[in-house]
């Protein structure tokens, strides 16, 4: 779960990322997504949508269970229908991640690389949008998120960014 926050924490300081001129600057960013996780005795595969802006993004993970996660500038909330339970997590507890992105650069390759907390993460391009990003997380697990049917600047409905908590929900603080 945390490296699951830990990724989208990440990603939402892309759309943070204000650097000039800088391809991964974007007012709003929406697309499907498909996350491999690979150790090296098992591999899980992800698949869903998300969508963000400059200052929430949401992520809607549909396969292989659903969740749900919302994050503002302050707060992160994860929804799991399948658990019944809701997490709520103060953003302050996640680490800023956008005066990292601000300094990601291109490689040699034109890939773009940034770093956090000992990991570097490859951020590739096609036709000046996000393509794919991999990492190799802390546990030692190479994680390649693809993303299809990108839409950069659309007009996206705000009210996708408000996570709605059922009643009977659990809802642990974090």
């Amino acid at each position: 779960m945390k490296k699951v926050l830990l990724f989208c924490a990440f990603f939402l300081g892309v759309a943070l990322c204000s650097a000039g001129a800088n391809p991964l600057q974007f007012e709003t960013l929406s697309a499907d997504f498909k996350q491999i996780v690979k150790s090296d005795d098992a591999k899980i595969s992800y698949s869903g949508d998300f969508s963000a802006t400059k200052e929430h993004a949401v992520w809607h993970y549909k396969s292989p269970a659903i969740k749900n996660i919302f994050f503002s500038l302050t707060k992160v909330v994860v929804i799991e229908p399948e658990l019944e339970q809701a997490i709520v997590t103060n953003i302050k507890e996640t680490p800023n991640l956008t005066a990292i992105l601000a300094s990601a650069k291109p490689n040699k390759n034109g890939i773009y690389e940034a770093s956090f907390d000992d990991v570097k993460y490859y951020i590739e391009l096609k036709n000046e949008i996000v393509s794919s990003i991999k990492y190799t997380d802390k546990l030692g697990n190479d994680v390649r998120i693809s993303f299809s049917n990108v839409r950069k600047n659309a007009p996206v409905n705000e009210a996708i960014f408000k996570p709605v908590i059922p009643k009977n929900y659990d809802i642990i603080t974090q």
